[in-house]
């Protein structure tokens, strides 16, 4: 086992996304540098599969190019996360990737965040939770502390990744304006704008996700009202049932005499730009017939004040 075995075991996991990524050696990381056919073939599958799964198109994202290898080098960070040190070094090692409308980069950017978005989602599913066991000489909440350290790493490494799931913090703390540019030049590439709306829509059950969604959406609803619409007829059309049930249990609990908790306040301020947006444009929402079902949602951000996205 070395450093390109352990990015190989974790790309294939990423296909499916499920459980815990498989962990491994960071052993003669140079492997990496070059990984060869079989990893080359690898990514190719994983990137095809997401691309599929998620709208953005054949060649994806417009970008006939192949991927470079940054997806494969944050495949092998993963794996290595009980190396702390040793995986945060890998990811660092790959270059920013600069994105514009017409050049390329596109498709492995795309690779990039197919590889390490199934990861951050598996750690927001598993807050709360005991954390998973780490090397040997490594207790739990060191192992869980690591993770979440490298997962900081991975977000300034895979631009569509700080777009569709959260920047890193230093960078969300700044303005992130890197990513609201980003998410700009989505909305002109062939089924970026798909991808983007749709990667926004479903609730989270990680409330800085949510928060991060409402600051973004904010932001785009002067230049790109369509796109904001566009994302909420997407939640209630893909996820309709599940916001329905979210939004019903942060009734409950905002009308409950205890201070609600971030997620219950993060599921409403979701919907903060919709209702700014109508209150801006009162006939615009008309302009997507099947946008219907929010109003409890807006109802809820008006009652109780929350029209405001949250600042980290």
């Amino acid at each position: 086992m070395n450093a390109l075995t352990t990015a190989l075991r974790v790309l294939r996991w990423a296909v499916e996304g499920t459980g815990r990524p498989p962990a491994g050696p960071l052993r003669h990381t140079s492997l990496l540098i070059d990984p060869g056919t079989e990893a080359r073939t690898a990514l190719a599958e994983l990137i095809r599969q997401f691309a599929a799964r998620h709208g953005a198109g054949r060649p994806p994202l417009g970008d006939p190019e192949p991927a470079g290898a940054g997806g494969v080098l944050l495949a092998a960070a993963i794996g290595g996360r009980m190396e702390p040190e040793s995986a945060c070094a890998v990811a660092e090692a790959l270059p920013p990737r600069s994105l514009s409308e017409r050049d390329g980069g596109w498709s492995d950017a795309l690779a990039r965040h197919a590889v390490v978005d199934p990861f951050l989602n598996g750690l927001s599913r598993s807050e709360g939770k005991p954390a998973a066991q780490g090397a040997v000489g490594m207790g739990r909440a060191e192992a869980e502390a690591n993770e979440l350290r490298i997962a900081e790493v991975l977000l300034d490494a895979s631009p569509l990744t700080a777009v569709l799931y959260s920047p890193a913090a230093g960078r969300l703390s700044r303005g992130a304006t890197a990513a609201v540019r980003t998410a700009a030049l989505l909305v002109a590439r062939p089924a970026g704008r798909r991808l983007l709306c749709s990667g926004l829509a479903a609730w989270h059950g990680h409330a800085p996700v949510l928060d991060w969604r409402s600051q973004l959406l904010t932001r785009l609803s002067t230049d790109h009202p369509e796109v904001v619409l566009d994302t909420y007829l997407a939640a209630r059309l893909r996820y309709g049932q599940e916001w329905d049930q979210r939004v019903s249990a942060a009734r409950r609990r905002l009308a409950a005499r205890s201070l609600p908790d971030e997620l219950t306040l993060a599921t409403v301020r979701f919907w903060a730009p919709l209702a700014d947006l109508a209150r801006r444009h009162p006939g615009l929402p008309a302009t997507r017939p099947l946008l219907v079902g929010h109003q409890p949602a807006v109802e809820l951000v008006h009652r109780y004040r929350l029209n405001r996205p949250a600042t980290s």
